[in-house]
């Protein structure tokens, strides 16, 4: 159980690392780079956190470490968020512990704190790749497949000769099903491996080559009638047309891009790549009805046998549990498995799903084939021993009691308690609190047994040994709360966030303080003191967030625009929608409330927010709303009298605010403008 319970378990743990420890040097990432190379990346991993334990100031070890850590095991992510929080106390100022946590806390399914470490490692070092990687990885693990290419892209700029972010970009545009892209990256990439010396290069030589070996099969298309003169002409009308969407969506300006889909969409209304393309625009936009409508639709032109029909099944799926749906979803991931019946991606959201409705058969058969195809899946295994428990009959409780010697050998029924003191013992089980008791006793006999059932081996507790197990985490626990810098008065009445008792009266942690304790990390607070209120529900939460800061926007003088109203300011102004959101025009604020988005524009003539970047913005919106745009956005004038037209200057021209004359780098209105007079230019690179 490394790693669990925090960061005191896991120092502790690296200031008495096992003997087996003196195996791995820490300085031998030679041995672990082998262990990746053989197909084991979780052993390599191991290995990696064993050294750290020797040397958690290891750099280079950590480094590797993150890199290597599988996506799927949380106990994993424990582990490696321990070692990169304390790498992070004795190097603040370093990005590879910020990497390591980012990581991690993507792991464990925490994208806002995940996201904030990656900033940092950003930060800290804007020149490295790492954290352009994790970054870029996260963005696509929170849904955000623009901003995640977008920054993986960045990343290959900065190290235009790493083979390692030419992959990392090739997977995402193969998971996204660029496969042209995807194959581009891939053999980039591979060439630069041949010619590295580095020692890393051949475990991503064998990966680099499975992933072009995917990318080229699902590249495979039938052979066609060639096409006439006037077929080639429009064909290549419409990549130009596709080509010119694509551009405007991976740059953020999404209302340009919805007119460009629309346009291309009249060229070519059953193209599965564009409709492909269009859906994930929609649910940028906020359309998510459109967009599982998109998705859908695509999957149906792909057919069942092209390898697209599964990603457009799957990301039709999310859309569904995005609007609530949970029942539409487990269609959609059925339909997509049929496709690809060992797609782990779609085995995963289907599990996820069918245990959100607590389908519990269909979700242990769904874990089952997870844990086949992926038998280190910390999270299926342990989800799957869970549901069996929670599925089993009062007689099967009670020869488990009975088994495990916490309940007489002579009872015939169950008393009150017993099925919640049955599932704590299961749950620490599965939090391996025998290897827990291994490493805190110096005798063990008498606190588990072995018992074999399936043709697999399981370490059980005994009745004495959880009493042992939740003493001792009870302790540990204590030291937790008061390193957090909680009294002992205050300790003993904490609550979950749920509001159960992380303590019983007798001051022994409960089963849902356990849980609570097992998960917890340094500075992340994740229970309530005692005068604080249970939290609503994540999307209430979300709605009173938003609401607060509309309310503060609102006496700041923004006022919020409908979405409509978003789109056509975009069109008409020309601007890139990070042009309006950023300084210096500071323009837009857009937040998300749960449900939808809300879009709010600086509107008052006489607030702070007002700016001459900005100013004319709110008359636009005005126009719009009395059906006066006459003149805004247009291109130019007629000719009278003989002239030529006359161009037009859009409130944005190349990505950025014209103030008239040229746009030149004096436009104060510019990114990156020149510093005024008497204030610090740039740091020189």
């Amino acid at each position: 159980m490394i790693g669990r319970g925090g960061l005191i378990l896991s120092l502790a743990v690296f200031a008495a690392a096992p003997a087996c420890a003196a195996a791995v040097s820490a300085g031998d990432l030679a041995r672990v780079r082998q262990a990746a190379l053989r197909g084991s990346p979780s052993g390599a991993f191991d290995m990696a956190v064993l050294g750290l334990g020797a040397s958690p100031e290891n750099r280079d070890l950590l480094l590797l470490a993150t890199e290597l850590m599988p996506e799927n095991s949380p106990a994993r992510a424990r582990r490696l968020a321990a070692a990169a929080a304390a790498y992070i106390v004795k190097h603040p100022q370093d990005y590879a512990g910020y990497v390591g946590a980012c990581k991690a806390m993507r792991t464990l399914h925490n994208s806002a704190e995940a996201l904030t470490d990656c900033r940092r490692a950003l930060e800290a070092d804007p020149t490295a790749y790492p954290p352009y990687r994790e970054l870029g990885l996260t963005y696509a693990a929170a849904g955000n497949p623009g901003e995640a290419a977008e920054t993986l892209e960045q990343g290959v700029e900065i190290s235009s000769t790493s083979f390692q972010a030419r992959y990392y970009l090739g997977r995402l545009m193969e998971k996204r099903g660029y496969t042209v892209r995807a194959r581009a990256s891939y053999r980039k990439a591979l060439a630069l491996a041949s010619a590295s010396r580095a020692p890393d290069a051949p475990y991503y030589l064998t990966i680099i080559r499975s992933g072009l070996k995917r990318a080229e099969l699902r590249g495979r298309k039938p052979v066609r009638r060639r096409p006439g003169p006037q077929a080639k002409a429009g064909e290549k009308g419409l990549e130009v047309c596709k080509d010119k969407f694509r551009e405007e969506f991976l740059k953020g300006s999404l209302g340009t891009a919805l007119r460009q889909s629309d346009a291309c969409m009249k060229l070519s209304p059953s193209d599965p790549d564009l409709a492909a393309q269009r859906a994930p625009l929609m649910v940028r936009l906020g359309k998510y009805e459109e967009g599982v409508k998109e998705y859908e639709r695509a999957a149906a032109l792909y057919g069942p046998k092209n390898p697209a029909y599964a990603i457009c099944r799957t990301k039709a799926a999310e859309t569904w549990l995005k609007l609530g749906s949970p029942a539409r979803a487990i269609e959609q991931y059925k339909l997509a498995l049929e496709a690809s019946p060992k797609n782990l991606e779609v085995l995963k959201g289907l599990a996820a799903a069918q245990d959100s409705v607590s389908d519990i058969p269909g979700a242990m058969a769904t874990y089952s084939s997870i844990s086949a195809l992926e038998p280190q899946n910390d999270n299926a295994r342990t989800r799957l021993e869970e549901l069996k428990d929670a599925s089993l009959t009062d007689d099967q409780i009670l020869a488990g009691l009975k088994l495990r010697g916490a309940a007489d050998q002579k009872k015939t029924g169950l008393d009150p308690g017993d099925k919640e003191l049955f599932r704590a013992i299961t749950a620490a089980e599965l939090a391996d609190a025998v290897d827990y008791l291994h490493r805190n006793v110096p005798d063990t006999s008498g606190v588990y047994l072995r018992h074999d059932s399936g043709g697999r081996t399981r370490l059980l507790l005994t009745g004495d040994g959880y009493k042992l197990y939740v003493s001792l985490l009870t302790r540990d626990a204590i030291k937790f709360f008061e390193k957090e810098g909680l009294d002992f008065r205050t300790i003993f009445k904490l609550r979950t966030e749920k509001g159960d008792p992380v303590f019983d009266k007798n001051g022994r942690l409960t089963p849902e303080g356990e849980a609570l304790y097992r998960a917890a990390l340094p500075g992340k607070k994740t229970w309530l003191l005692p005068a604080e209120p249970v939290p609503a529900s994540p999307q209430a939460k979300a709605s009173e967030e938003a609401q607060k800061k509309i309310t503060a926007l609102r006496a700041r003088g923004y006022e919020e625009i409908s979405e409509p109203e978003y789109l056509w300011l975009l069109g008409a102004t020309r601007c890139p929608e990070n042009t309006l959101k950023s300084s210096p025009v500071n323009a837009v604020v857009q937040l998300f409330d749960g449900v939808r988005q809300r879009y709010l524009l600086c509107f008052d003539d006489n607030s702070l927010c007002k700016n001459g970047c900005n100013d004319k913005l709110s008359s636009f919106i005005a126009a719009y709303r009395n059906n006066d745009t006459a003149g805004i956005g247009s291109d130019g004038s007629t000719a009278f009298f003989g002239t030529g037209g006359v161009k037009h200057n859009h409130f944005c021209e190349g990505g950025e605010v014209w103030m008239g004359g040229d746009a030149s780098s004096s436009n104060p209105c510019r990114t990156g403008a020149p510093p005024k007079l008497g204030q610090p230019g740039p740091a020189a690179p």
